[in-house]
């Protein structure tokens, strides 16, 4: 049976380190893509943490170099732990050097927080994801740039945004890994929001080769009441390109209108 995205991005407890054994099959490029080993820094801080009213509110992580194929290891460092906020860092270390380094901050829900709530970003306009067909995935004749290893692990039903087309740098579709992940947190969403193709393939009209160089992560609302099996529906956009590298803002919402997490990506356009 092949593995779900939670198997492949759980770390295991190993004295006082984690390690991790990437597997083949999940690149983008030369390393395994970056959802796959921010969602494992995650989950490593969270079984460092081990206190489970202390909620994943907000990520920042760096891919500093390729992640290979093979085995990991995972420093995890609490920087500080306070009386409901706790912030910590997983080093994820690969031939003696850091290849992907996040910090996560942990905390528990504030007693005023029903009194102070509201979403003022509208969801995307989208059918509802049954009416939407998958997209093909490797489909012949479409370069491997395109189709990367680890895509062919999700789900993909695009509503808006077709590569190469010249059309704004925007995307909107529902996603979802093709196995069920028993395990949708934090980390599942860490890797579900970069799955996504980058928008400003969509403005191209030619493929070039990019890359993730910094990530930030801020959940808003949990997937507590949503369907388990159902996908999420994303949007990507790219407000600016300057000087050979882009930001890109993501969202995940779910199928009940709520707003679930936001991601920025600051990502290099490669010659």
């Amino acid at each position: 049976m092949t593995a779900s995205l939670s198997d492949v991005s759980t770390p295991r407890l190993d004295g006082e380190t984690f390690r991790l054994d990437v597997p083949p099959g999940w690149r983008q490029g030369r390393g395994a893509f970056g959802g796959l080993t921010v969602g494992a820094a995650v989950r490593a801080i969270e079984l460092r943490v081990g206190d489970p009213r202390r909620k994943v509110r907000s990520v920042t992580a760096e891919l500093a170099a390729p992640v290979e194929a093979g085995p990991a290891e995972l420093a995890v460092d609490v920087l500080r732990g306070g009386s409901s906020v706790t912030v910590a860092r997983a080093a994820l270390i690969q031939a003696g050097e850091t290849r992907t380094h996040a910090v996560a901050v942990l905390a528990a829900s504030r007693p005023a927080a029903g009194a102070h709530a509201w979403c003022e970003l509208e969801p995307p306009r989208a059918p509802p994801w049954r009416q939407v067909e998958p997209m093909a995935i490797a489909a012949p004749g479409l370069p491997a740039e395109f189709t990367p290893e680890f895509a062919r692990h999700f789900e993909y039903r695009l509503v808006e945004g077709v590569p190469l087309s010249g059309g704004a740098a925007r995307c909107v579709g529902w996603i979802r890994p093709c196995v069920p992940s028993p395990l949708r947190d934090a980390g599942y969403l860490a890797a579900l929001v970069d799955a996504w193709y980058p928008a400003t393939m969509v403005r191209m009209r030619e493929l070039r080769p990019m890359a993730t160089i910094a990530f930030t992560l801020d959940l808003v609302g949990g997937l507590d009441g949503l369907d388990p099996e159902a996908p999420l529906l994303y949007r990507g956009t790219v407000p600016v390109c300057a000087d050979g590298y882009f930001l890109e803002t993501r969202e995940l919402w779910g199928e009940d209108g709520r707003l679930v997490a936001i991601n920025q990506q600051t990502l290099a356009i490669i010659a």
